[in-house]
């Protein structure tokens, strides 16, 4: 067991009507919850997660500024997959923890914030907790506004956010178009359709407040 008195954030998450997905489904599912935790962990090496039942997930992130990046990333890549797929994610900053070899089995704030919330959801679907009040009353508002843009993209716009949202390393509209194998024009479109305007700069203001506050 490790104690840590830095702030850390925790990321939990489960898959909205898993019961109702195919066996072949199912399967992309878990391969794109896999692929997605195999992303986070290439930002910050000690960032650890875990997949409970096939429909539940969690992340353990240190690199705390990035975690509404990869909290986005959790229900944009899930949607990518088609209709029938989608997320709810709560996920939480805060100091004090106990940290062990399974996350499920660590404790501290930003573990007990997280799941309080996933239970709390109901029609939502991300929630952001923070143990500085402050934080977390900035971002209320804000942030129910990005849960009903997000809820309202459809698998194609996904695709085109997804690189987006991959990298901390801006991506052109000209290099998404190339990895897309799409005109720019399109990838251009696509992204202002999607909100990714709007979406980056919250992200950035939230980097912002986050490193004001914690330092992290």
């Amino acid at each position: 067991m490790t104690v840590i008195d830095t702030p850390i954030a925790v990321i939990s998450g489960d898959v909205v009507h898993s019961t109702k997905l195919a066996s072949e489904q199912f399967e992309q599912l878990l391969l794109r919850i896999k692929q997605i935790q195999g992303w986070i962990s290439l930002e910050h090496s000690s960032n650890t997660h875990s997949i409970e039942r096939g429909d539940e997930f969690q992340s353990l992130v240190f690199d705390i500024k990035n975690v509404l990046r990869y909290a986005i990333l959790y229900r944009v890549g899930i949607k990518a997959l088609g209709k029938a797929f989608d997320c709810r994610v709560s996920f939480a900053i805060a100091s004090h923890a106990c940290l062990r070899d399974s996350i499920s089995e660590s404790t501290g704030a930003a573990f007990t914030l997280s799941g309080r919330g996933l239970k709390h959801l109901k029609h939502d679907r991300l929630l952001f907790n923070s143990d500085c009040d402050e934080l977390t009353a900035h971002f209320d508002l804000l942030f129910k506004y990005l849960d009903k843009q997000l809820t309202e993209l459809t698998a194609r716009q996904c695709e085109v956010l997804l690189p987006m949202l991959q990298s901390n390393r801006a991506l052109s509209v000209s290099d998404l178009a190339l990895q897309l194998d799409i005109a720019a024009a399109t990838a251009s479109k696509s992204l202002k359709a999607s909100g990714w305007p709007l979406i980056n700069e919250l992200n950035l203001r939230f980097i912002t407040q986050v490193m004001r506050r914690h330092h992290g």
